[in-house]
């Protein structure tokens, strides 16, 4: 199997990770009106609102998952939520969605989150398999398909 790596993304990935989610906005029978510049302010800003892992295998991207924290005001506790996770449609089937939902987890537990949440689209009959698969995420009920990793702390 070929290597790739899991990272932060860079600004130089911008041009990618907006492509990624123009194919991703489009599969959904949507059109993304994000730019380059929102992008840009949305992963790099000061201070960034959100945060881009990439998977690449030399030069080429291979996917992303888009990630975003929200406070539970109710729990007291921060959540974090993989927004976008796309892996592009040659690299799939190869554990890269499940590498970028480990490295969110990883991300998760280094803010103290005490939860990563990762929802699909109820028509994304695919998405929904792959995650009821992966032994790291629990389906949770609600408006969904949502599911979710419970992350403990010491």
């Amino acid at each position: 199997m070929t290597q790739y790596t899991i990272a932060k993304a860079r600004p130089a990935d911008l041009p990618e990770i907006h492509a990624m989610i123009r194919a991703l906005s489009a599969f959904h029978g949507d059109t993304a009106q994000v730019s380059l510049a929102d992008l840009q302010d949305i992963f790099f800003g000061t201070p960034p609102k959100a945060l881009a892992l990439v998977a690449r295998q030399g030069d080429t991207m291979l996917g992303y998952a888009g990630i975003t924290q929200t406070i539970v005001i109710h729990e007291a506790s921060l959540w974090v939520d993989i927004h976008h996770l796309y892996v592009g449609e040659t690299h799939r089937a190869r554990g890269i969605g499940t590498a970028l939902i480990s490295a969110a987890r990883d991300h998760a537990r280094d803010v103290g989150a005490t939860r990563l949440t990762i929802g699909t689209d109820p028509c994304n009959a695919t998405a929904q398999a792959a995650y009821r698969a992966m032994p790291l995420l629990k389906e949770k009920t609600g408006a969904g398909p949502r599911f979710q990793v419970q992350l403990n702390h010491a």
